[in-house]
């Protein structure tokens, strides 16, 4: 699976809304929550699907359904067809622009690949899943403005086995919870034909800009920060060859564990992914060094006022924890990632002065840091990913590959067992095989 020649294209396409469905140009400014992720590296996303049919089954049936389904789509959340658009520094901010004619990059393809491998939990290698990862459209030039598609879905086949949907998309468009409109309302339209689900169910998304408050002028702040830096766009990414991507299950009697035995050693309740942090940070042991984990939580319930719940854009309020090596990987390690942890997340929730307190250090606290000393998160188990279901049944497996670029761990809910956690790491064979054996001895040293 490693090689390209072994995925051939089968169609491609542009998709555009419906005709006369939306206003022939819409713009929406960058909040001050959007231009953080304006040179983030894009998110990969890779939903698998068992699929028992032909390839003639999926050109007949499954092809046409899925454009048709994702034209109206975008219908109600055409900022995914439109571009962002970015002007000279001295000439104004960047904003997501849409007009009449923009689409997205649509791929269907046909893969001889192993499909029970790649959905497996074991470590693969990064590099088997290349093939079934779109690239964004390059950017272009407009006079002296850059455009930059937003986003590129492809399709593939593993005939008589299974499908895999992949998506890349800017960051600067959308967080997680955005994004998951998208999906849920692409599978609604999918299996229904029409979008009356949408009208009626509360999926339509808001995209008002006026609701997020900046009396504190972190707009201007951040574009400072990150306006005088090169944009270039989301340049094609191959997946590093030299790494494995494998997914670790945390039972729900585990957490439950985790938590009971915590709540002994510490008065507060801890983070369940201070397990994993702590346990990633020892593989990548440096005593004298500082570690940082950074969180984002879901900000729209925690705006005063808050903002609705279908905010299509960035919403997420970033908290960065920082504790010394030798802590970290000291008898009472986890104790110590899961207090901080939580301190930090209570102290921003819970904050006087509300959740935008300290914000316009947000960039300038998380720029100097080391990469490879940091640990993040991608993705989350209230998402509920496991319920996108295109009518081909619940997703197999859910992959987040962009996180070999940017260290971070993937979290997601279990597809089988209500309760239990799947946390997807990446890491050279040789660390990965460290990991697994530090991550098993953790609980059995704990229980």
């Amino acid at each position: 699976m490693a090689h390209s020649e072994m995925v051939n294209m089968i169609e491609h396409c542009q998709v555009t809304p419906p005709p006369s469905t939306v206003v022939s140009q819409n713009s929406l400014p960058l909040t001050f929550f959007d231009l953080p992720w304006l040179h983030f590296p894009p998110v990969q996303h890779l939903l698998f699907y068992e699929f028992p049919y032909s390839k003639a089954h999926f050109m007949q049936t499954t092809i046409p359904t899925l454009k048709h389904s994702l034209s109206l789509t975008l219908k109600h959340f055409y900022p995914l067809a439109g571009n962002l658009i970015v002007p000279p520094y001295s000439k104004g901010k960047p904003q997501i622009r849409y007009v009449d004619g923009d689409s997205v990059s649509l791929t269907f393809a046909e893969s001889s690949g192993d499909f029970n491998n790649l959905t497996g939990n074991h470590a693969r290698n990064v590099s088997d899943f290349q093939p079934l990862i779109p690239q964004l459209p390059p950017i272009s030039m407009s006079s002296d403005t850059l455009v930059a598609p937003l986003l590129a879905i492809k399709v593939t086949l593993f005939p008589n086995h299974g499908i895999c949907l992949g998506f890349t998309i800017h960051h600067a468009l959308a967080d997680g919870r955005s994004l998951l409109g998208v999906m849920s309302s692409w599978v609604s339209l999918t299996k229904s034909g029409e979008d009356e689900a949408l009208l009626t169910g509360g999926l339509l998304p808001f995209y008002n800009r006026a609701v997020v408050n900046d009396p504190n002028g972190l707009e201007n702040i951040f574009w400072t920060q990150v306006g005088t830096k090169k944009f270039e766009g989301c340049p094609p990414q191959n997946l590093p060859t030299n790494m494995v991507l494998a997914t670790f299950v945390m039972g729900r009697a585990d957490i439950q564990n985790l938590k009971k035995w915590v709540s002994t050693q510490c008065p507060k309740p801890s983070h369940v992914s201070s397990f994993t942090a702590r346990e990633k940070i020892e593989e990548e042991v440096g005593e004298d060094e500082l570690d940082h984990f950074v969180l984002v939580t879901d900000g729209r319930a925690h705006l005063d006022p808050p903002i609705p719940p279908t905010y299509f854009g960035n919403c997420l309020l970033p908290c960065l924890v920082t504790a010394k090596s030798r802590q970290l990987i000291g008898e009472d390690g986890f104790l110590i990632a899961a207090e901080a942890i939580g301190n930090a997340i209570r102290g921003m929730l819970h904050n006087e002065e509300g959740v935008l307190k300290g914000a316009e250090k947000w960039l300038s606290n998380i720029e100097p840091l080391q990469l490879e000393r940091i640990v993040g998160v991608a993705g989350s188990p209230r998402f509920s990913i496991y319920d996108m279901d295109f009518g081909w049944g619940k997703p197999k497996k859910c992959e987040i590959t962009s996180i070999t670029f940017t260290g971070a761990m993937s979290l997601n809910e279990c597809r089988d067992v209500e309760g239990d956690l799947e946390v997807g790491l990446s890491f050279r064979k040789i660390k990965m095989e460290a990991f697994t054996a530090i991550f098993s001895d953790g609980f059995k040293v704990i229980f």
